[in-house]
């Protein structure tokens, strides 16, 4: 009996160490995720962001697939060189707008 009461003080300090041991891998850990936690809020920010512009630049190639494929059609070759080089059909007329400069000279 008396020799395992001599164990009862080892086992103690065997079980504080343990503790203690357990704490300061604690502390570590908490400290990793303290400072873990604002990295990971910022990426999630940038990733918000990445995201808003992948599907802005989604939309643009989704507009300019149908431009394409409305430009590859039969009558679009008129109606480019209509838009782009300001060319008219020889069947059409240009009419041009003017408004007067001072509108006081046309009721004279």
């Amino acid at each position: 009996m008396v020799h395992s009461l001599r164990k009862i003080p080892t086992i103690a300090w065997e079980a504080g160490a343990k503790i203690a041991v357990n704490l300061v891998l604690l502390a570590f850990a908490l400290g990793a995720i303290a400072k873990l936690v604002p990295y990971q809020l910022s990426q999630l920010q940038k990733l918000h962001a990445l995201e808003a512009e992948v599907a802005q630049l989604e939309a643009r190639v989704k507009e300019l697939q149908l431009e394409q494929e409305r430009d590859r059609q039969p009558q679009a070759r008129q109606r480019i060189a209509q838009e782009e080089a300001n060319l008219i059909g020889a069947n059409q007329r240009r009419i041009i707008w003017v408004q007067p400069n001072n509108p006081k000279q046309e009721l004279d």
